[in-house]
This record gives C-alpha cells, sequence and structure tokens, in this order.
C-alpha cells in the first residue's frame, strides 16, 4: 500500500475523532512531508544531495500505553499506521473500550495492522522494530531496559504543564472561559493539562479567582461529570489541606466538579487533578527556583499578552517544548513537537543509493564501471 493509498484511507478516521487534531488529508500529507522531505519517501528512493534516498518504517512498533488518555494512543497508532507498519498494543483496562473504538473505525485493510493486548507480551515486545512507550518515567525505565540495542526506542514519560498570566489585573470572561477550556477538558488529566495558574504579586487574584468561580459553576451545572470514590477522596483531601493551611478557597461543596485554592508554597507542587487548580503568586526574581521541580519535565506553558523574554527564556531552559494561548492548551497543532520531536522522524531510518540513476523497483540497476 502506497503513502497515498494510506492517507485516503486515514483521513476519514481523524474526521471521526476529532481529538486527534489532525482534520484531513492535507495533513496527513504534511505529516509526512515534513519528516521525510517528501511525502512519498517512503514509497521509493527519492533525490538527495547528489545520490538518492529513501525512507525505511519499521515493520512493526510496540506501543505501551498509558491509562489516562486515550487520544495519545489513538495518535500514536495513527502515525504508525500512516508509516506502513503493523501496530501492537498493549492496552490498559481503563483504555481498552477506547482502543477497540478505534480499531473498529479503520477500513479492513488498516484495520489488520492494529493488534490489540490486554497486557505485557513478550514475543511481540521482542520482534518489534521499534517501542514507544507512555507513562511515568518508572514505567519508561522498566521497558528501556528490557530492548535491545538494535531496537528503536521512543519515550514520553511524564510531563506537566502550567498557565503563566504575569500581573493581569482586569481578568476578563473571554480569559476566564479560555483557562475553564484548558482545565475542564481531559478533567486536567492530560500532559498538557494545567497544575497551575502562575502569577506574579501584583496581579488581581481575588477578582480573577471570584470569576472563575462563576464560570465553572456554569459549566458544572450545564456538563456535571460523575466522580468516582478515589477521586472524590483526592478532592476532598486538597481541600481540607487548603482549610488547614489556610489558603484561600472556592469549591463547589458535594458537587465535587471544580475547586480553587490560592496556596503559598515555596516550590513548585502538583495538583490532584480532577480540576482542582491551584493560584500560585510568584515574583519573577523567585520564578526558576520555584520551577526547579518541573525541570526537564515542563510541557506547556498556557500564556496571556506578552510575554518577557526573561520568562520565555526560563521556560525553555526547563524543558518547555510549547507555549500557546490560554484556551488552547489541549488542541495542539497537527504538527506539534510533541516533547519538543518532531512527529515521526524518530521511526525512521534511511537507506542512500549513491549511483547516478535511482534503482529500479523490477529489474537491476548496474553502477557504472
Amino acid at each position: 500500500m502506497t503513502a497515498a493509498e494510506r492517507i485516503e484511507r486515514l483521513a476519514p478516521l481523524c474526521s471521526r475523532f476529532p481529538e486527534l487534531g489532525i482534520p484531513g488529508h492535507q495533513d496527513l500529507r504534511r505529516l509526512l512531508t515534513v519528516a521525510l522531505g517528501r511525502w512519498d519517501a517512503l514509497d521509493g528512493f527519492v533525490p538527495y544531495g547528489r545520490g538518492w534516498s529513501r525512507a525505511i518504517a519499521p515493520r512493526s512498533i510496540y506501543h505501551v500505553l498509558a491509562s489516562t488518555l486515550p487520544v495519545s494512543g489513538w495518535r500514536s497508532a495513527l502515525e504508525g499506521l500512516l508509516l506502513g507498519s503493523e501496530n501492537l498494543l498493549q492496552c490498559p483496562e481503563q483504555q481498552m473500550g477506547a482502543m477497540v473504538r478505534f480499531r473498529e473505525a479503520l477500513p479492513p485493510a488498516l484495520r489488520k495492522l492494529v493488534h490489540i493486548l490486554p497486557s505485557y507480551a513478550e514475543d511481540a515486545f521482542a520482534s518489534a522494530d521499534a517501542i514507544i512507550v507512555f507513562g511515568r518515567d518508572e514505567t519508561v525505565q522498566l521497558f528501556r531496559a528490557r530492548c535491545r540495542n538494535d531496537q528503536i526506542f521512543l519515550a514520553h514519560g511524564h510531563r506537566a504543564s502550567l498557565l503563566w498570566l504575569g500581573a493581569v489585573r482586569r481578568p476578563t470572561t473571554r480569559l476566564v472561559e479560555g483557562i475553564v477550556q484548558d482545565l475542564v477538558e481531559y478533567d486536567q488529566a492530560g500532559c498538557l493539562s494545567p497544575q497551575c495558574l502562575v502569577l506574579e504579586p501584583e496581579a488581581a487574584v481575588l477578582p480573577l479567582a471570584e470569576l472563575l468561580a462563576r464560570v465553572l459553576s456554569e459549566r458544572a451545572r450545564l456538563d456535571p461529570i460523575p466522580r468516582r470514590p478515589e477521586e472524590a477522596a483526592k478532592i476532598r483531601e486538597a481541600r481540607t489541606m487548603a482549610r488547614a493551611l489556610g489558603w484561600p478557597l472556592w469549591e463547589d461543596g458535594d458537587g465535587l466538579q471544580w475547586t480553587l485554592i490560592v496556596r503559598d508554597v515555596p516550590q513548585f507542587q502538583p495538583t490532584c487533578g480532577h480540576r482542582v487548580l491551584y493560584l500560585d503568586k510568584v515574583p519573577r526574581e523567585r520564578l526558576e527556583n520555584w520551577l526547579d521541580p518541573l525541570r526537564g519535565h515542563l510541557s506547556a506553558v498556557g500564556v496571556v499578552g506578552r510575554v518577557p523574554l526573561s520568562v520565555q527564556q526560563l521556560f525553555w531552559r526547563l524543558g518547555a517544548s510549547r507555549c500557546c494561548r490560554v484556551g488552547t492548551m489541549q488542541s495542539p497543532p497537527p504538527l506539534w513537537h510533541h516533547d519538543g520531536r518532531i512527529p515521526l522522524v524518530d521511526l525512521i531510518r534511511w537507506v542512500d543509493w549513491e549511483g547516478p540513476h535511482p534503482p529500479e523497483r523490477r529489474k537491476t540497476t548496474r553502477f557504472p564501471s
């Protein structure tokens, strides 16, 4: 199957799963073009320097999926299918239904390239050309240790994101609606979900919190979500801790749909998720030290207005790979550099042909004597 044929078959899937952030044909072709230089480089030799080169995709990819969000697994499988690889998905129970639904939406010619595994399959892992792992850093280390030297290994370990509003003094409804959108999508469970909202001391924190509380209350009224017992326990624990420390708190009572806490901590600490958002006032001169626990783990930063150059440079030093407008944190563009990488590039190896002409597909190609 050629790249063009795979694109044609995958485009309808993209429209059925808008969470992928890939509208259709053009963006699928663009993904290959950016990664390979030419979208058809997997189909045969293409000009390269004074010779020719061809991209070689893995015959099979073993994906270790996380238990948090299905979209990361969908995107990983989609990219494997775009390359024409067989995809072996080690799928946790929490995501089994979502991955089965994704596989069933594929046309038969591509569906046979996707196999869902309920647990670790040693033989499949050992025979795969490439390994992709999503999960905690401990999970990444475990699977890295099992790889052979000749297997491609690509990891997406622990990452966290945040909102930075600086010295915002007049929070608007539009700004707050953007913050709420970033917070509630995926119930704050993804690597692009904001862990906290960082403000400078002169920012209007209380008016911002009150406006956030009103918008969150309305969102909860229109679209409430059920809470599992373990989620409810985490939310109540975060609220109890805030009250014990005397931190200002806004919440919705027994609904457990949202929580806002203005806290005072010497360094960043993660949220328990489930729409528990911390508002942290941090002077700029202390910001690097305050964010130091995120060094190497910072993913996206949602911002509004102009970001001072010194703050931008700090985010890059800490490892951030994406800076975006508030309200768009959960909607990265199709060519988003996930963890700072160009999509697909790490899965490809290249073969160079140094003859004067590319090799013909059905005949022997002779080098000049």
